[in-house]
Protein backbone atom coordinates (compact mmCIF):
# COMPACT_ATOMS: atom_id res chain seq x y z
CA UNK A 1 0.00 0.00 0.00
CA UNK A 2 0.99 3.62 -0.38
CA UNK A 3 1.55 4.11 3.36
CA UNK A 4 3.86 1.07 3.69
CA UNK A 5 5.86 2.14 0.64
CA UNK A 6 6.21 5.62 2.18
CA UNK A 7 7.42 4.15 5.49
CA UNK A 8 10.06 2.03 3.67
CA UNK A 9 11.27 5.11 1.80
CA UNK A 10 11.64 7.06 5.05
CA UNK A 11 13.50 4.11 6.63
CA UNK A 12 15.96 4.14 3.71
CA UNK A 13 16.72 7.84 4.28
CA UNK A 14 14.33 9.63 1.94
CA UNK A 15 13.53 13.20 2.99
CA UNK A 16 9.92 14.03 3.77
CA UNK A 17 10.18 17.15 1.56
CA UNK A 18 10.82 14.92 -1.48
CA UNK A 19 7.31 13.48 -1.41
CA UNK A 20 5.38 14.40 -4.56
CA UNK A 21 1.96 15.76 -3.67
CA UNK A 22 0.48 15.07 -7.11
CA UNK A 23 -0.46 11.49 -6.22
CA UNK A 24 -2.93 12.51 -3.54
CA UNK A 25 -6.58 11.82 -4.07
CA UNK A 26 -8.54 14.63 -5.72
CA UNK A 27 -10.55 15.32 -2.56
CA UNK A 28 -7.43 15.66 -0.41
CA UNK A 29 -5.76 17.83 -3.07
CA UNK A 30 -8.68 20.28 -3.24
CA UNK A 31 -8.70 20.61 0.56
CA UNK A 32 -4.96 21.37 0.58
CA UNK A 33 -5.31 23.91 -2.22
CA UNK A 34 -7.93 25.81 -0.24
CA UNK A 35 -5.61 25.86 2.75
CA UNK A 36 -2.61 26.98 0.73
CA UNK A 37 -4.41 29.85 -0.98
CA UNK A 38 -5.66 31.24 2.31
CA UNK A 39 -2.07 32.10 3.26
CA UNK A 40 -1.75 34.33 0.20
CA UNK A 41 -4.37 36.73 1.57
CA UNK A 42 -2.21 37.37 4.61
CA UNK A 43 0.64 38.56 2.38
CA UNK A 44 -1.61 40.58 0.06
CA UNK A 45 -4.61 41.86 2.03
CA UNK A 46 -7.45 43.19 -0.08
CA UNK A 47 -7.50 46.30 2.08
CA UNK A 48 -3.99 47.25 0.91
CA UNK A 49 -4.92 46.81 -2.76
CA UNK A 50 -8.09 48.88 -2.26
CA UNK A 51 -6.09 51.53 -0.41
CA UNK A 52 -3.68 51.74 -3.37
CA UNK A 53 -6.62 52.10 -5.76
CA UNK A 54 -8.27 54.86 -3.76
CA UNK A 55 -5.00 56.74 -3.34
CA UNK A 56 -4.36 57.14 -7.06
CA UNK A 57 -7.83 57.06 -8.63
CA UNK A 58 -10.23 59.91 -7.83
CA UNK A 59 -13.88 59.07 -7.51
CA UNK A 60 -15.95 58.86 -10.70
CA UNK A 61 -18.20 61.65 -9.43
CA UNK A 62 -15.18 64.00 -9.58
CA UNK A 63 -14.76 63.30 -13.26
CA UNK A 64 -18.44 63.74 -14.03
CA UNK A 65 -18.65 67.03 -12.10
CA UNK A 66 -15.56 68.29 -13.90
CA UNK A 67 -17.22 67.78 -17.27
CA UNK A 68 -20.68 69.12 -16.54
CA UNK A 69 -19.75 72.66 -17.57
CA UNK A 70 -17.61 71.68 -20.54
CA UNK A 71 -18.95 71.94 -24.08
CA UNK A 72 -19.59 68.58 -25.72
CA UNK A 73 -17.13 69.25 -28.56
CA UNK A 74 -13.65 69.71 -27.15
CA UNK A 75 -11.24 71.99 -29.04
CA UNK A 76 -8.71 69.17 -29.28
CA UNK A 77 -8.78 66.29 -31.72
CA UNK A 78 -10.64 63.28 -30.20
CA UNK A 79 -7.68 61.00 -30.84
CA UNK A 80 -5.40 63.49 -29.05
CA UNK A 81 -7.79 63.55 -26.10
CA UNK A 82 -7.77 59.76 -25.90
CA UNK A 83 -3.96 59.66 -26.11
CA UNK A 84 -3.68 62.25 -23.33
CA UNK A 85 -6.07 60.21 -21.19
CA UNK A 86 -4.08 57.03 -21.83
CA UNK A 87 -0.86 58.84 -20.93
CA UNK A 88 -2.37 60.07 -17.66
CA UNK A 89 -3.75 56.61 -16.90
CA UNK A 90 -0.36 54.97 -17.51
CA UNK A 91 1.25 57.38 -15.04
CA UNK A 92 -1.49 56.57 -12.53
CA UNK A 93 -0.96 52.86 -13.18
CA UNK A 94 2.72 53.11 -12.22
CA UNK A 95 1.83 55.04 -9.05
CA UNK A 96 -0.78 52.39 -8.20
CA UNK A 97 1.70 49.54 -8.73
CA UNK A 98 4.20 51.19 -6.37
CA UNK A 99 1.57 51.06 -3.62
CA UNK A 100 0.76 47.36 -4.07
CA UNK A 101 2.31 45.28 -1.27
CA UNK A 102 5.64 43.67 -2.22
CA UNK A 103 5.78 45.27 -5.70
CA UNK A 104 8.30 47.91 -4.67
CA UNK A 105 10.44 45.19 -3.06
CA UNK A 106 11.00 43.59 -6.47
CA UNK A 107 14.11 44.53 -8.43
CA UNK A 108 13.47 47.55 -10.66
CA UNK A 109 14.02 45.46 -13.81
CA UNK A 110 11.29 43.04 -12.71
CA UNK A 111 8.91 45.91 -11.95
CA UNK A 112 9.46 47.30 -15.45
CA UNK A 113 8.97 43.88 -17.04
CA UNK A 114 5.70 43.34 -15.17
CA UNK A 115 4.34 46.77 -16.06
CA UNK A 116 5.34 46.42 -19.71
CA UNK A 117 3.70 42.99 -19.89
CA UNK A 118 0.40 44.03 -18.33
CA UNK A 119 -0.11 47.74 -18.99
CA UNK A 120 -2.64 47.25 -21.78
CA UNK A 121 -4.91 44.92 -19.81
CA UNK A 122 -4.71 47.15 -16.74
CA UNK A 123 -5.44 50.23 -18.85
CA UNK A 124 -8.54 48.64 -20.37
CA UNK A 125 -9.66 47.42 -16.95
CA UNK A 126 -9.34 50.90 -15.46
CA UNK A 127 -11.24 52.55 -18.33
CA UNK A 128 -13.93 49.88 -18.03
CA UNK A 129 -14.22 50.18 -14.27
CA UNK A 130 -14.38 53.97 -14.41
CA UNK A 131 -17.08 53.80 -17.10
CA UNK A 132 -19.47 51.40 -15.36
CA UNK A 133 -22.00 54.18 -14.69
CA UNK A 134 -21.63 55.69 -18.18
CA UNK A 135 -24.24 54.60 -20.68
CA UNK A 136 -22.94 53.92 -24.19
CA UNK A 137 -19.54 55.55 -23.73
CA UNK A 138 -16.35 55.65 -21.70
CA UNK A 139 -14.98 58.00 -19.08
CA UNK A 140 -11.30 58.76 -19.70
CA UNK A 141 -8.69 59.44 -17.02
CA UNK A 142 -8.67 63.14 -17.94
CA UNK A 143 -12.37 63.34 -17.12
CA UNK A 144 -13.46 63.49 -20.74
CA UNK A 145 -16.63 61.56 -21.47
CA UNK A 146 -16.54 59.93 -24.93
CA UNK A 147 -19.81 58.72 -26.42
CA UNK A 148 -19.78 55.64 -28.63
CA UNK A 149 -20.99 57.51 -31.74
CA UNK A 150 -18.32 60.23 -31.43
CA UNK A 151 -15.63 57.56 -30.97
CA UNK A 152 -16.83 55.79 -34.12
CA UNK A 153 -16.89 59.02 -36.10
CA UNK A 154 -13.32 59.78 -34.95
CA UNK A 155 -12.21 56.35 -36.13
CA UNK A 156 -11.43 55.04 -32.66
Amino acid sequence: CQYCRYQKCLACGMKREAVQEERQRAKERSENEVESTSGVNEDMPVEKVLEAELAVEPKTETYIETNLGMPSNSPNDPVTNICQAADKQLFTLVEWAKRIPHFSELPLDDQVILLRAGWNELLIASFSHRSIAVKDGILLATGLHVQRNSAHSAGV
